[in-house]
């Protein structure tokens, strides 16, 4: 097995989110929040170390109408109305290991970003920063876990319902 490490720059929107419905008198949004960061802005993306800039060489978007769907159905932890809390971290890197085979070839076009398009009003395009597809099978990062939630919030709202 070989290892592929893509890192991408840009902005991130880290998005904190919880249902109302889990509120207690002893607990509030901050005992039960998940997290999901997606890009606001992306703008380089290199394979291994290299310095070459290869985010316009990437596979086109896997465009979603489920993303927020599934995250805020009735069947998961936290369906609708959902207290949403964001924030902007501008210029961060994230990577991701892509895992090959050893005769395996890497390309490019197969490393495609996930775009969840116009499902809720907040978010008329979220693209997900929490795992990149390559050839179809997701892969995840775990770098995504070090954000705050109680630092730099600057929106705070409630997603009633989704388009």
């Amino acid at each position: 097995m070989k290892q592929i490490k893509i890192t991408i720059k840009g902005d991130i929107i880290a998005l904190d989110y919880c249902s109302t419905t889990l509120y207690s008198e002893d607990e509030d949004f901050f005992g039960n929040y998940y997290l999901c960061c997606g890009w606001e802005k992306l703008t380089e993306m290199w394979i291994d170390d290299k310095e070459e800039n290869v985010i316009k060489q990437k596979g086109k978007y896997v465009k979603t109408k489920e993303f927020f769907h599934n995250l805020f159905s009735e069947d998961c932890d936290h369906p609708l109305p959902v207290e949403c809390h964001t924030r902007v971290y501008y210029n961060q890197e994230i990577s991701y290991l892509i895992e090959l085979q050893d005769d395996e070839e890497f390309d490019i076009k197969k490393v495609q970003l996930v775009k969840s398009d116009y499902e809720c009003q907040e978010f008329p395009y979220w693209i997900i920063a929490d795992y990149i597809l390559y050839d179809g099978k997701e892969i995840p990062t775990d770098e995504t876990d070090d954000y705050c939630p109680e630092e730099k919030m600057y929106n705070k709202f409630i997603i009633e319902s989704l388009d």
